[in-house]
């Protein structure tokens, strides 16, 4: 899961170094309940979380391990990073959820 914050004016996004699993712990962890980034302020309840995909960087890998199996091991590797990728998807978007489902009132 990466956190970021969206330029009001740009609309770009600026991903931030903190990891937390609220934004009520991400105050505590800045001390504060604000953040500069790129010389401008943010309330912690302008960041926002998104998930690190990892599903096909999995495949891909499982399937150049596979490789010294032949097209079995190619196969059978690709399927098994898929579905460690996906679970970890499954997770890391369930973080994401709750992060984004979180508020921090002050």
């Amino acid at each position: 899961m990466r956190l970021y914050v969206k330029d009001r004016q740009t609309g770009k996004k600026t991903y931030i170094q903190n990891t937390a699993k609220s934004r009520k712990e991400l105050a505590q962890k800045l001390g504060s309940n604000r953040l500069k980034v790129n010389d401008k302020v943010y309330s912690v309840n302008s960041v926002t979380a998104e998930s690190d995909n990892k599903t096909a960087p999995a495949m891909a890998i499982g399937g150049v391990i596979g490789v010294l199996g032949g097209v079995p091991g190619v196969l059978l590797g690709g399927l098994i990073g898929g579905l460690l990728g996906k679970s970890n998807d499954d997770e890391d978007t369930k973080k994401v959820n709750e992060f984004n489902g979180s508020h921090h009132v002050s």
